[in-house]
């Protein structure tokens, strides 16, 4: 890496992180409009956050996890069809279609989208990037890598959503928070190892965030009815199933692996 990219990233970094302290700490109004005063309130600390930790992985030359794999695109994106039918059950289709839930404020859904993409990007950036790259450094050829990897940094990401807590947010609704984002966690997780890029995570999870976020941000009603939990543990059924099956195969190649180089290392002690 050349040093005026290394400068320019590092300064980066700092105007981003100062950004960030200024926007969440600072009581701002960015809009008469309570509702998209809240959507700017959600978005910009994201915003800069994902501008500081894409300088971080620059700065720490950690740019790998954005490649695009363009040979490999079709069967990689046929891989992630059980977690896009997960993603797909996410949408209030039918509480929209029966009227039981509405969106009211279609006029801002660009900024609806803005946060949810943020959302995916800075979470995304954190927890299946740096956090995932540090934690594979760490537990690389160990016997059971991949799991320790994927259910480490899962749950990390998973606590980390406690801090709702600190924001008012009810004991009950948070828990039930940590233990699907745990579970949403793992498939992200996976879905980054097996494409070796950041970019498929990014979408499933700003699609995830988009069919789970729009009523509650942008409309009224109830829309978690019978026929989306039926199509959500349908689908999270078929994903499960296909994820374990990935994870028992890479477990295999690890235990291999490991094996190997217990075998290599008894050998060479010998000598």
């Amino acid at each position: 890496m050349s040093k005026k990219i290394k400068i320019t990233a590092t300064a980066f970094l700092v105007l981003s992180v100062a950004a960030f302290i200024v926007i969440f700490f600072v009581p701002i109004t960015y809009s008469a409009d309570k509702a998209c005063d809240k959507l700017w309130r959600d978005t910009l600390p994201r915003v800069a956050l994902s501008v500081a930790i894409y300088s971080l992985a620059v700065i720490c030359d950690m740019r790998g996890f954005f490649k695009v794999n363009i040979k490999d695109a079709p069967r990689l994106i046929l891989w992630c069809v059980p977690a896009m039918l997960v993603v797909i059950a996410n949408f209030p289709f039918s509480a929209l279609i029966s009227g039981t839930a509405n969106i009211e404020r279609a006029d801002i859904i660009w900024l609806f989208l803005l946060k949810c993409l943020f959302i995916a990007i800075s979470e995304e950036v954190i927890f299946r990037g740096v956090l995932l790259w540090l934690v594979r450094d760490i537990y690389k050829n160990r016997r059971h890598s991949f799991l320790i990897t994927v259910l480490l940094s899962s749950a990390i990401f998973a606590l980390f959503h406690l801090l709702n807590l600190a924001e008012g947010a009810g004991i009950s609704p948070t828990l039930l928070q940590v233990g699907y984002t745990f579970l949403t966690g793992l498939m992200f997780a996976c879905t980054a190892e097996r494409t070796e890029s950041l970019w498929a995570p990014i979408a499933l999870h700003f699609a995830f965030d988009v069919g789970g976020l729009i009523v509650t941000d942008l409309g009224s009603g109830t829309f978690q009815d019978t026929i989306f939990w039926v199509l959500t543990a349908v689908c999270a059924a078929i994903c499960a199933v296909h994820l374990i099956l990935y994870a028992i195969s890479r477990d295999r190649a690890d235990r291999q692996n490991y094996e190997k180089i217990a075998a290599e290392k008894q050998t060479y002690d010998k000598e």
